[in-house]
């Protein structure tokens, strides 16, 4: 127990300590305060994974089909609960029956996960909705050169640069490590 609060302790201390953004550069940032409680709770979700497909039997095509698939799938199967409904913001769960955008984001990225797709190719974005200032976590997918914005709030899947519109990167998961987060928009 008291180990478990002297983890706590420092995670507090490290999130409070270090800002989220404050530029654009690629630097190492504390991550979400969710990402590591779903990381506690999901382990298998957050440990790196090669690419398991077997490209050569898989079309560009069939992996743009199972995207949509997913995307599609995920965003009609979970209810959105409202912010003042929601059971714990901060609380990331996979496959809920009703959740926030996170809980949209991690199932997503669980189902590529267990499709084959790598871990760097799936990545966490939290950002802030330009329109409203909120902070939403949305789902991005690189494939081959791509950048691709899987997002709750649509069931159409974006180009990252048409997202730029819509919302201010401020925080993404690393491609080298799952366990990172780097300021700012993800590398494209």
């Amino acid at each position: 127990m008291i180990r478990h609060a002297a983890r706590m302790l420092a995670l507090v201390y490290c999130v409070c300590s270090q800002p989220a953004y404050s530029s654009l550069e690629m630097q190492e940032v504390v991550p979400p305060l969710s990402f590591t409680l779903f990381c506690t709770q999901y382990p298998e979700d957050c440990q790196e994974r090669r690419d398991r497909r077997i490209t050569d039997f898989r079309s560009r095509r069939q992996r743009w089909r199972e995207l949509n698939q997913i995307n599609l799938s995920v965003n009609s199967v979970i209810a959105a609960e409202s912010l003042l409904a929601s059971r714990n913001d901060y609380d990331w769960q996979i496959f809920p029956s009703d959740g926030n955008c996170g809980d949209y984001a991690v199932t997503k990225r669980h189902l590529l996960l267990r499709s084959g797709w790598p871990s760097s190719s799936l990545l966490l974005g939290e950002v802030a909705i330009r329109a409203t200032g909120e902070h939403h976590l949305v789902l991005l997918v690189r494939e081959g050169r791509a950048l691709f914005v899987l997002d709750n709030l649509s069931g159409v899947i974006i180009q990252f640069n048409e997202s730029l519109d819509k919302y201010v990167f401020l925080r993404t998961e690393s491609d080298l490590n799952p366990q990172l987060w780097t300021r700012g928009p993800a590398r494209s």
